[in-house]
């Protein structure tokens, strides 16, 4: 009988190791992403050196899903990314309020927690950084990068 209630208190522990081992992965991009966030940004994002970097991600297509959570997005930096006009679909999974800001384009929209924005980014043949205003200095950075 003593087993019996060991191995009962032992299952949430179980479960919650369990949980985290098969993965913490997040849809992050819309239709035509290739894989899941993997690796670092590279270093032609621009991005600073305190970025919390939450892995890269190709994409060429016109509809971008990221996802802004307590303290970075996810993915940090979508590479392939065509010239002309990009959707950004940008949702709030943390707790906080957050912010995405593209200064050269003028854009400085606030996401609610639980809540989505919908962007449309002019993509030009050089790296895109983008930040959440309010939380810039613990490094909530990201960045849309062209193909090559």
């Amino acid at each position: 009988m003593r087993s019996y209630w060991r191995l009962l208190a032992l299952m949430p522990l179980a479960l919650t190791l369990g949980l985290a081992a098969c993965g913490s992965g997040r849809a992050t991009t819309g239709p035509t992403a290739t894989s899941a966030p993997s690796g670092q940004c590279p270093a032609s994002a621009g991005l600073p050196a305190t970025v919390s970097d939450h892995g890269s991600i190709v994409d060429s297509g016109s509809h971008l899903t990221i996802e802004a959570d307590d303290f970075f997005f996810s993915a940090t930096c979508v590479t392939g990314v065509h010239t002309g006009t990009v959707t950004l679909v940008v949702h709030n999974g943390g707790q906080m309020l957050h912010n995405v800001t593209i200064p050269p384009l003028n854009i400085d929209m606030d996401v609610p927690p639980g809540q989505t924005i919908t962007l449309q980014v002019q993509m030009g043949n050089t790296p895109l950084v983008f930040f959440c205003k309010y939380h810039k200095g613990v490094g909530m950075y990201g960045a849309l990068l062209p193909p090559g």
